[in-house]
């Protein structure tokens, strides 16, 4: 082993990635040339990644631009048939565009989907009460894994907005949701967010790992709140579910996915099962050895 890369390269070769990153960061092009240009490096050394992509500034954007108010209720978005018009032309077209063109610039071989498709995912409409009022989204309610892995037959990424075809006008879903239910269902190796952030803050540091054990008291003594909070539970969720590793970063420092991928210990906040804390620490302390003996 010449390396410590080397060393990640051996063990996430053929492994699915999941990561989730938000509107802004791929309608911004310095972040999202930066992190296609991770996806690339991660896709040429076997690693298989999905790029699940919200929109939710753009989307606000352009119903503003339409002088259609913007509708939320604790956080979650009123998609109603005016405003599902504007996100599939957001998300499928101008983000999705954005997207392909940056990995035509960067030679990125991979697919861009206009929605996740009907054969991964089974969803449910969420019930409506006023015939306008949550219409358009959904809850995913079962992930085909042999649908997904057998899209990676001949590609190492696959970029797909959180849309759903699965109905006539289609389906808006929160794309964290999505994420989760596609590192759960595809059983993926790691699922990691890119946000605004590097992780969770405790004491006003940013805690380098916390297990799932950890993640209800974080909550109950509202250390973590809000967004952030939500974006805790389904990581709770995802942990219980079988996914092994969740990283939290922040997608606007240049090189995030891949300095978290390919260092042992990175600045941002990773969470992982109660019983794997004992091995992850065994982790650490081996790839310190190796690194000293490395000269790195």
């Amino acid at each position: 082993m010449h390396s410590m890369k080397e060393f990640y390269q051996a063990k996430y070769r053929d492994n699915l990635f999941v990561v989730k990153a938000g509107g802004r960061m791929i309608a911004d092009e310095a972040s999202r040339k930066s992190l296609l240009s991770d996806i690339k490096e991660l896709t040429d050394d076997g690693i298989k990644v999905l790029l699940v992509y919200g929109g939710g500034h753009a989307i606000d954007q352009a119903l503003e631009g339409a002088n259609i108010e913007p509708r939320k209720v604790n956080g979650r978005r009123i998609t109603g048939s005016r405003e599902m018009q504007l996100i599939k032309g957001v998300m499928a077209a101008d983000l999705g565009f954005k997207v392909a063109s940056t990995m035509a610039e960067l030679d990125l071989y991979g697919l861009t989907l206009g929605c996740t498709p009907p054969s991964w995912i089974k969803v449910t409409p969420r019930p409506r009460d006023n015939p306008d009022d949550y219409g358009y989204d959904g809850t995913i309610d079962d992930v085909a894994l042999d649908k997904v892995h057998k899209a990676f037959d001949g590609v190492n990424f696959i970029a797909t907005p959180c849309l759903s075809a699965t109905t006539k006008d289609g389906i808006n879903i929160n794309a964290d949701n999505v994420a989760v239910a596609l590192a759960i269902g595809a059983q993926a190796r790691k699922l990691i967010f890119l946000s605004d952030v590097d992780g969770v803050l405790i004491d006003g540091e940013t805690a380098p790992f916390i297990t799932d054990a950890e993640i209800p008291k974080l909550i109950e003594d509202e250390i973590v709140t809000g967004g952030m909070r939500v974006k805790m539970e389904n990581c709770l969720h995802a942990l219980q579910s079988g996914v092994k590793r969740i990283h939290l970063l922040d997608g606007f420092r240049p090189n995030a996915l891949r300095s978290e991928i390919y260092d042992s210990i990175g600045p941002a906040t990773m969470l992982l099962p109660e019983e794997n804390r004992q091995a992850y620490l065994n982790e650490i302390e081996t790839h310190k050895v190796i690194k000293k003996a490395l000269g790195e």
